[in-house]
């Protein structure tokens, strides 16, 4: 448990230091290379234990985002999305309320912002090295669902939130021409909250579930890919190893440079 919480530390402060690196080295910047804008898709699935819980249980994530990269005459890219979010939590039981509750394949829906941040350091031949870094904050909508089969009339309302955030070092091939593929290794930490009220006649009651800094770590494949001079698609692809399993992470988008 301690060696945990210290690379949970780790990560927390490599996290801050990449993105306040690269937020003083675009204050610095005077030279832009190129806006783009566009949309993407991101999922994850996660493997969590929530407080109160034993056994674990997944958190599926999905986002589709408006995003803008800003590019500079550095390589240093910053990125900026802001979309709705899909969250399940299948598994997930609230047994300390009045009438136990279990989510089955319900969602809820929420509001996403994110920042990323890819950072080139050195060049070797046909391969660049950098690191990437960045943070997604999701905070649902108030969901509500009828309590059924009581004398008396109950309501339930759910809120979840979550926030990712993870950092590590890329490595790029820049030979083949349009396409740049590159491999990712990154360190990921997670926290989440989910608090479920209950009202049924004149009982009221709530509870809170919480994963406090959850970590994982992350390898994954993806391609930046020019299909024209304005036109960039972007792909990646990965997976998280996990206690009995393993969990996956995908990325598509598309952006038109201005």
């Amino acid at each position: 448990m301690g060696n945990r919480r210290r690379r949970a530390r780790g990560v927390c402060i490599l996290s801050v230091v990449v993105v306040l690196a690269a937020v003083r080295a675009a204050a610095e910047e005077t030279n832009v290379k190129s806006l783009s804008a566009g949309l993407a898709y991101d999922h994850f699935s996660r493997s969590v234990v929530w407080s109160g819980d034993e056994a674990a249980s997944k958190i599926l994530a999905h986002r589709i985002s408006a995003r803008a990269d800003i590019a500079m005459e550095s390589g240093l890219v910053l990125a900026f999305t802001a979309g709705f979010s899909l969250s399940g939590f299948p598994a997930l039981t609230f047994d300390g309320l009045p009438v136990s509750l279990q989510f089955d394949g319900a969602s809820v829906g929420g509001f996403a912002l994110g920042a990323e941040v890819e950072a080139p350091w050195k060049t070797v031949g046909d391969f660049e090295i950098g690191a990437a870094g960045w943070f997604v904050y999701s905070f649902g909508k108030t969901e509500t669902w009828p309590l059924e089969g009581f004398a008396v009339e109950g309501q339930a309302e759910g809120l979840p939130s979550w926030m990712d955030i993870g950092a590590g070092p890329r490595v790029a091939y820049l030979s083949f021409g349009r396409v740049r593929p590159y491999l990712e290794v990154t360190a990921r930490l997670l926290w989440a909250e989910f608090r479920m009220s209950e009202t049924l006649g004149d009982i009221v009651a709530a509870e809170t579930k919480k994963v406090k800094g959850d970590f994982a770590l992350a390898i994954a494949l993806g391609a930046d890919a020019r299909v024209t001079d304005r036109i960039t698609v972007k792909a990646k692809a990965g997976f998280m190893p996990a206690s009995g399993g393993v969990d996956g992470l995908v990325s598509l988008g598309a952006l038109y440079g201005f």
